[in-house]
């Protein structure tokens, strides 16, 4: 199977996961993919003279694959959108 995304699988279901195919007017979503995990405050200046920039910074990246089938569920998107927030409280 071409289409199959190597070493993938849904972190869910343990499905093989295909990869997104392209078309010229469309395309179908093969899987999805959450980068998330325990963070920390990090500061960047690119310049002397430019202010300080303060983001959220990956110390331990988690990857979440979830299948099509998995990720049309409600539970599974409202964990989707809610992922880390535990963390922030």
């Amino acid at each position: 199977m071409a289409d199959v995304a190597p070493g993938l699988r849904c972190t869910r279901c343990g499905a093989s996961v295909a990869r997104t195919r392209h078309t010229r007017s469309a395309w179908v979503v093969g899987h999805y993919v959450l980068h998330g995990g325990p963070t920390e405050e990090a500061t960047v200046r690119r310049r002397d003279d430019e202010a300080a920039l303060t983001y959220r910074r990956l110390v331990e990246p988690v990857l979440v694959i979830a299948c099509p089938a998995c990720f049309r569920e409600p539970a599974v998107q409202r964990r989707w959108v809610t992922f880390g927030e535990e963390d922030a409280a």
